[in-house]
């Protein structure tokens, strides 16, 4: 019944749509790559309407539709113009139909950060909510995340993609956002500077450091990870990072 009532609504949204020439913004990463950071960062811009995680599997024209519905609603912007919805696909479970996804007014931004904070930040949220998991387990959704990314753009456009390295973006935020603001085409730059939504700590990070409302170096609670699986993590982590440096147009 719900959902039925959805359909009906979003039937009866879709020809007041704000702008029908907006575009989506995807980040893809991996699972604790630091995409509620840079969630919150995007949609804290005029230009930018996004309200955290938002899990959805992208199948045909009609569920990006529906996302853009859901988030316009949830952040309470049905009506309001904007250059892009956003939204963060981390997950397999949610790996969209890429010839959705993948058009060529679409952008996305790939994320990736270290293999020794990732595992470690995966396995301690993993026991917080008393859901262990192993860390064969982790490194193996790890690995097969960066393996997807590679992927993945190989079949877009380079103009539509931008890469950001998770320490990069927390050494030198502003250079990293300056550059993703052009290529965003965004009048007004990004900040490292953002408000706490009603999202915040509820979809994507639970942790109190997204709370701090800037980006800024965390001491992350690192575990130790078998020698075996870190090395492969680590050459994994390698060696995508010099694919989408080479392959990246935001070298400015």
């Amino acid at each position: 019944m719900k959902n039925f009532i959805k359909n009906i609504l979003i039937q009866i949204w879709k020809p007041f749509r704000p702008d029908k020439s907006q575009r989506f913004l995807f980040i893809m990463g991996h699972p604790r790559s630091g995409s509620s950071l840079l969630m919150h960062v995007l949609s804290d811009h005029n230009k930018i309407i996004g309200f955290g995680e938002y899990f959805i599997k992208y199948q045909n024209f009609e569920s990006l539709i529906k996302s853009e519905f859901d988030i316009r609603r949830k952040s309470l912007q049905l009506f309001k113009k904007c250059k892009y919805i956003v939204n963060q696909v981390n997950h397999r479970s949610v790996t969209p139909n890429r010839d959705v996804i993948i058009t060529n007014s679409n952008k996305h931004v790939i994320l990736i950060r270290n293999p020794q904070d990732t595992i470690s930040s995966i396995i301690n949220l993993s026991n917080h909510k008393n859901m262990p998991m192993s860390q064969e387990t982790v490194t193996s959704i790890y690995m097969d995340r960066l393996s997807y990314l590679i992927d993945f753009i190989s079949l877009l456009k380079p103009s539509n993609w931008f890469f950001i390295d998770y320490d990069e973006l927390i050494e030198k935020p502003d250079e990293i956002l300056n550059n993703l603001s052009v290529f965003l085409n965004l009048k007004n730059p990004l900040k490292k500077e953002y408000q706490l939504k009603k999202y915040t700590q509820k979809w994507g990070d639970p942790s109190s450091n997204i709370t701090k409302g800037t980006i800024f170096k965390t001491n992350s609670k690192a575990i130790t990870i078998h020698d075996d699986l870190l090395d492969n993590a680590s050459k994994a982590y390698k060696n995508a990072y010099h694919f989408f440096k080479e392959k990246s147009l935001n070298n400015f």
